[in-house]
């Protein structure tokens, strides 16, 4: 039997009910109404799916951003692709999305982190023509609100 066809495509406002539907290990945490739809209210947040008979079973999400000094560019904020759609090219195509709708809005370049020990990752960004820098970065992460103040808000 062949595999359905898995479409990729740019998530706007009004078509966010196509993420009613998803894989169950494509995003982080279960996604909230209130918090989709304040991400695509913002016309510098992109996000790009995979759908497989019409369940999102792929993303890329990044935000398009201006410095005073410098020309819009995309930061890739991440890509995470269900384990069972695994090494069929939809992260390629997802990050392809995200890179040329990017582009599409003027942005100049882009640029993502990963960690080191994520071959996976690595590999999908150098195939696609990312350049791996050879200056490694130091990541540092500020709590800025109380984990309890925020569990009543997680949607479960």
């Amino acid at each position: 039997m062949s595999q359905p066809e898995t479409a990729v495509r740019i998530v706007t406002a009004a078509d966010a009910a196509v993420l009613d539907r998803l894989a169950d290990d494509v995003f982080d945490h279960p996604v909230q109404p209130a918090l989709l739809a304040a991400f695509l209210a913002n016309p510098s947040n992109l996000l790009a799916v995979a759908l497989s008979d019409e369940v999102v079973v792929g993303m890329a999400s990044g935000i398009a951003y201006v410095h005073p000094d410098k020309p819009l560019q995309l930061f890739v904020n991440e890509v995470g692709v269900s384990a069972r759609f695994h090494r069929r090219g939809i992260g390629t195509r997802l990050l392809r999305a995200l890179l040329e709708h990017a582009r599409a809005l003027g942005c100049t370049e882009a640029w993502v982190v990963t960690e080191d020990e994520n071959r996976a990752a690595r590999a999908l960004y150098g195939s696609i023509g990312g350049v791996e820098q050879a200056e490694r970065a130091a990541v540092f992460e500020f709590a800025l609100a109380d984990a309890r103040a925020t569990d009543g808000d997680s949607g479960r």
